[in-house]
């Protein structure tokens, strides 16, 4: 049974030990404590794929949980950016001035240099407008568009140092060429970046940095306008790139690189660092990116397709997961209820 639509009122009525939760007045969704429910409520604000299972029990003993988020990863999620969390500049709706953090560090990514550099909104995927680069020569402009965190000088944030780490985010590619472009990295000298790019036989690959050192992933990309769910990373000082519609990790990306992904610059979405004299504006990345999760520490293989499906399920892109061994293909990872 769905959420009757429109939503139009959530209300949360009841005391500490009991408390419900009803919808449009009438509908109920949810009983327990006061804190369970307003969990849940939570959950239907910021992600808006939630639906009231069909095998949901109105006796209140709930035999499916509700759809797991990556707030269930706890305090190894550092930075969780969502299309729902894009500010609008104020002398322009269609430009994006900052894109909050919706775990507990406090992170926001912006572009405070020039309206000129910032990226703008996507047509909405599923009622979310995610973030739309359109690299160099943007409204007159020599330089590329890029968002990049506002502080990473004294946290360890999306930093993880020499340690494990992941990336998690829903891109769909826009047009790509034999001019590198940065779809994300950590700074200029490229300690970790993940870039695309034309090889020599014309084929569009993705490529991994560490320390500066690129290599070149087994991922072809067929054509513009393809998307794709993504997670790259270090685990055990091993890079890796998955796809989430691929059955095992790329196999291009190998070798391990225990390079410091220090706390000392800032992180940057859609190029690889702004005013940068090396490469004088032409390595910013074309598309859209509509969700990312930043994790530091080891990602089990069950959380990585927790995301992926958590993904795939909110914006209606399960097409993207693996036909054959997916878990969440056709259903959505939920949490557990008692």
């Amino acid at each position: 049974m769905d959420i009757a639509t429109p939503l139009l009122r959530l209300e949360v009525i009841g005391v500490e030990d009991t408390s419900i939760l009803k919808a449009n007045h009438n509908q109920l969704l949810s009983k327990g404590s006061r804190e369970y429910v307003l969990s849940i409520r939570e959950q239907m604000f910021t992600n808006r794929s939630f639906k009231v299972p069909e095998d949901w029990d109105w006796a209140w003993s709930v035999k499916v949980g509700p759809i797991w988020t990556p707030a269930s990863l706890g305090s190894n999620l550092k930075c969780w950016l969502l299309p729902e969390y894009l500010s609008p500049l104020d002398t322009d709706e269609t430009i994006v001035a900052e894109a909050n953090d919706r775990s507990d560090s406090g992170i926001t990514f912006e572009n405070t240099n020039s309206t000129d550099t910032s990226p703008t909104f996507t047509a909405a995927l599923t009622g979310s407008n995610g973030l739309e680069f359109k690299g160099m020569a943007f409204r007159d402009s020599s330089e590329d568009q890029y968002l990049y965190s506002d502080d990473e000088s004294g946290g360890d944030e999306i930093d993880p140092g020499t340690g494990d780490f992941s990336i998690t985010f829903l891109v769909n590619w826009g047009a790509i060429s034999t001019s590198e472009k940065y779809v994300l990295a950590s700074s200029n000298n490229r300690q970790f970046a993940l870039s695309v790019k034309q090889d020599g036989s014309g084929d569009d690959k993705i490529k991994v940095y560490f320390g500066n050192v690129a290599t070149e992933s087994n991922l072809t990309i067929d054509s513009s306008g393809e998307f794709m769910i993504l997670t790259v990373g270090r685990s055990g000082g091993d890079q890796f790139l998955f796809n989430a519609g691929s059955s095992s990790a790329d196999s291009g990306i190998v070798g391990t690189e225990n390079q410091d992904i220090s706390n000392s610059q800032q992180f940057f979405i859609g190029s690889r660092e702004h005013f940068s004299t090396d490469r004088l504006g032409e390595d910013g990345f074309t598309g859209d990116i509509y969700e990312i999760i930043f994790y530091n520490g080891t990602l089990s293989s069950a959380d990585r397709q927790n995301i992926e499906g958590y993904i795939a399920h909110k914006f209606e892109k399960t097409d993207l997961l693996h036909t054959a061994t997916h878990p969440y293909k056709s259903n959505p990872p939920r949490d557990t209820v008692a």
